[in-house]
Formats: C-alpha cells, structure tokens, sequence
C-alpha cells in the first residue's frame, strides 16, 4: 500500500483528477485505485493506439452494501402490499360518478373546428358554394361564412385550452395514484 501511494504521486495525476479528488471527499483508497489505474492507463497508451476512457469513482461505490439499498415495502418478496399504480384499482367506479370528457376528444374537435373556420375564409376568398349547396350570389352567403371564421377560431382556441387542461389534470391525477404527489 506504502509502495502504490509512493508510485503515485498527487501531481503525477491529470489536474481534472486533482481537481475532482480536492473537491469531493474521496476515501484514501479509493484515491489509490485512481492513482493505480492512471498509471496503469498511461502505460496502455504507450504501448498501443489512443483510446478514449473514461473514469468514475465515487465513495459510495466502494461501500456496496444490500443493507443500504432503499427497497419500497410493496416491492419486497413477502410483501402483500400493492404497487402505488395499483391501490385505487378496486374503488375506480363507485368514487368518480361524473363522467369527464378526455384531452383528446377535445384537441380533436379543436382542430375540426379550426381547419372548419380557416376553411369558410378561403371559401368566401374563392365565392366557392358553402359546403356545395349555398352558392355565392345567396343572401346567407356571406352571415353564414362569417359566422363559422368568427366563432370558429376563439371557439377552436378555447377546445384547445380544455384539452390542456384536461390532460394535465390527468397527469396530477395518475402522478397521485403513482405516488409522486
């Protein structure tokens, strides 16, 4: 032990590796394996061809303990304790009696409807027939294009902010039921 630390010397050492032995508390022989395996990688490198390595070492690494290991009570062998994802499996139907729209079926119509709005405009741009059926020269022509470009664009946004809405209370709700909140 007295013969490596000697063969290795502090300042023999790249100054990335000083820098990060001088700011983290690395245990005495841990420093050493460092020093030993520079020394051994620098003697690789002159007998053959540049590599790229790369080295990490922590101090936790040197004290790999099962006693240390942090193992959640539903995942031990002998434990009859659900996974978080799973605990409100039995009581999802009587709970919740209000029936909610999902994301999608709002960010669908959102888009429907906005394709719907930007289509009247070009129709009314090109006096193209509404939808094939009221021409151009009709009283309702142009009420009616309007009405679909005026409403359908704020009506398009406002779908648009449920389905975010919507999916982000999916997400607090699923984040709950997994544990994280």
């Amino acid at each position: 032990m007295a013969a490596a630390i000697s063969l290795c010397s502090y300042n023999h050492l790249p100054w990335m590796m000083q820098t990060a032995i001088r700011n983290t508390r690395i245990s005495p022989s841990i420093q050493q394996r460092l020093c030993l395996s520079h020394i051994r990688r620098r003697i690789r490198q002159h007998s053959s061809s540049r590599r790229f390595i790369v080295l990490a070492a922590t101090e936790g690494s040197a004290k790999s303990s099962k006693s240390e290991e942090q193992i959640p009570s539903w995942a031990k062998p002998d434990s009859n304790e659900p996974p978080p994802w799973a605990r409100d499996e039995g009581s999802g139907s009587t709970s919740q009696s209000t029936f909610e729209i999902p994301f999608y079926a709002y960010l669908l119509a959102s888009a429907i409807t906005a394709i719907a709005a930007i289509g009247s405009i070009f129709e009314y741009v090109n006096q193209n027939p509404v939808f094939g059926v009221l021409k151009s020269d009709s009283v309702f022509y142009a009420p009616l294009l309007g009405f679909f470009a005026f409403t359908g664009i704020p009506f398009s946004a406002f779908l648009w902010f449920k389905s975010v809405q919507a999916a982000n209370k999916e997400a607090e709700e699923q984040d709950r039921r997994d544990g994280f909140l």
